[in-house]
């Protein structure tokens, strides 16, 4: 029996690592790019795992020949995604790019078909003092000048983009670490001198592992792919590197090779400790700026009340004839100023209102509250403005009644009158329909509108801060992105939750409220509410 040599046990761990680390960075950042390069880090780790085996099964024939046909499909692979990755990566759009890439494709399935269906590709096994081989035939001599202008064409991509001078320098860097990686990888290639009976021992098989870790260290340190939590993954390739010695219990390593475990986990340990602490300082300095924030916006909504409150008030008196009769262009004018200020008042309150949450200065005046009374109060006032639109605004009741709960009256009626106001805002033609009931004793409450809608990507962010949808930023410019924010938050505080569901622009909305019958709220119990 062959035995295996040390370099080749390392390809399993190495296929694990660069399988996680491309999983991990496409489900964090989905953009093409990080699809491709996914594709890519299973077709590597398909090829790692197929090669070990190979080698691990030396001694049947049967067994090499399907292995090493699984390790040469995964290069069909391999070659056309990391050729799509430098154009993706590069962002390379032209005709020719186009027709290459399809023509890279349309190839790799083409050797696939050659090698499962016919000898043309390899055939019988060679056997050396370290390994064995499949041998090649005339197929296996195409497959190499397709292997390498494509592999050049992909490698002079980056090699451009990093050169770059007018590229940004985030993008020339990225580039610099994929060329750096995939060139330490491509002498791996060497294994197929074997394929022509040229047969040395397997060191170039370090290629995979030295690949995988520089990606790694272009991801967590460089900024691969935004986004990408660099200690998740610098965590994942520690333990995959332990576990190298579970996976094989039998395995005796020298000298040489112990040291080089080390010295991996070490560097490894030292990025993972660095990374903690930056991540640790970050969230000092995202505090600090926070408080300093809401500390100013507290400040400056307290200056703006009084004299806001006077301009409306005298607005209101010069409206209502207080000062003497005036004529029609000055009535308009007033009347512009008087809304203009409650407005801007609204407004106001809303920023105390963020700041207060923020800084955790909101308490619960906890009483047993009827939550169809505060939905029937929240609809008598936000009727006058329904009809001004001429829209109808209707509240119906579920058949049994609602029983009391425990909660902020007020905190409630604030969060469902912003959610009601928005429905009715954002809506043209049509209406808004309010409808309560009980279901697993849980208060659920519907508000659905005939209005604007929201598309998908807006679904989540529209519950931020400072934060709106396309289609009403379209329609009402007015708005500042707090309603939802605090609405959303009132209710938490009352463990209570808000989701949204539509089907697009033009197509409404539904916006639904849960709040649990029995919950646990202490009265003028204190929140601490961390800001966006």
């Amino acid at each position: 029996m062959i035995e295996i040599p040390f370099p080749v046990y390392f390809l399993v761990p190495s296929a694990l690592i660069i399988f996680i680390v491309g999983f991990y960075s496409w489900i964090k950042v989905k953009k093409n790019s990080n699809f491709i390069f996914f594709l890519l880090s299973i077709a590597q780790s398909t090829w790692a795992i197929s090669t070990f085996l190979m080698w691990y099964n030396c001694d049947s024939d049967s067994a090499v020949l399907f292995w090493d046909k699984m390790l040469y499909v995964a290069t069909f692979f391999m070659i056309p995604f990391l050729y799509h990755f430098s154009i993706e990566l590069c962002e390379i759009k032209t005709k020719i790019s186009k027709i290459s890439l399809f023509l890279s494709y349309f190839l790799g399935l083409f050797f696939i078909f050659l090698i499962t269906q016919t000898d043309y590709f390899v055939k019988d096994v060679f056997r050396y003092d370290w390994g064995c081989h499949t041998m090649a035939q005339v197929g296996h001599h195409f497959f190499l000048v397709y292997m390498f202008i494509f592999l050049s064409w992909a490698f002079y991509n980056f090699y451009k983009t990093w050169k770059d001078d007018e590229q940004p320098k985030e993008k020339r860097v990225r580039s610099f670490y994929i060329l750096f990686a995939f060139l330490i990888f491509s002498f791996s290639g060497l294994g197929l001198l074997s394929a022509y009976q040229i047969a040395f021992y397997p060191i170039y098989y370090f290629g995979l592992p030295l690949c995988a870790l520089i990606i790694t260290y272009a991801i967590t340190e460089r900024n691969l792919f935004p986004s990408v939590v660099a200690t998740d993954i610098l965590v994942v390739v520690i333990l995959i590197l332990l576990m190298t010695f579970f996976i094989f219990p039998s395995l005796e390593f020298d000298f040489f090779a112990k040291a080089l475990i080390f010295i991996l986990i070490l560097v490894l340990s030292l990025l993972l400790i660095k990374h903690n602490h930056e991540e640790l300082e970050r969230r000092r300095e995202l505090e600090r700026m926070s408080n300093l924030k809401s500390e100013f916006i507290s400040i400056v909504s307290h200056q703006l009340r009084t004299p806001l409150a006077a301009m409306r008030g005298y607005a209101s008196m010069i409206k209502d004839g207080d000062y003497g009769k005036i004529n029609e262009n000055t009535l308009d004018a007033v009347k512009y100023i008087h809304d203009s200020s409650v407005r801007m008042i609204k407004l106001v309150n809303s920023l105390l209102s963020v700041s207060r949450l923020e800084r955790g200065k909101i308490e619960l005046n906890v009483e047993n509250i009827s939550i169809e009374k505060v939905i029937e109060e929240c609809v008598k006032e936000i009727s006058i403005p329904a009809k001004e639109k001429n829209l109808y605004l209707l509240y119906k009741k579920g058949r049994i009644k609602l029983p009391l709960i425990r909660g902020d009256f007020e905190k409630i009626k604030h969060a469902l009158s912003n959610i009601i106001n928005n429905a009715v805002i954002y809506t043209i033609d049509g209406g808004v329909t309010v409808k309560s009931f009980l279901a697993d004793n849980i208060i659920k409450i519907e508000i659905k509108d005939t209005g604007v809608g929201i598309d998908e990507e807006d679904m989540e962010k529209i519950f931020k801060s400072f934060t709106r949808g396309k289609g009403g930023t379209e329609l009402y410019t007015q708005g500042t992105g707090l309603g939802l924010y605090v609405a959303k938050s009132f209710l938490e505080m009352h463990n209570g939750n808000i989701r949204v569901e539509s089907k697009g622009k033009n197509k409404g909305s539904i916006f639904t409220i849960e709040l649990p019958i029995k919950s646990n709220i202490g009265k003028k119990q204190l929140f601490n509410l961390i800001p966006n």
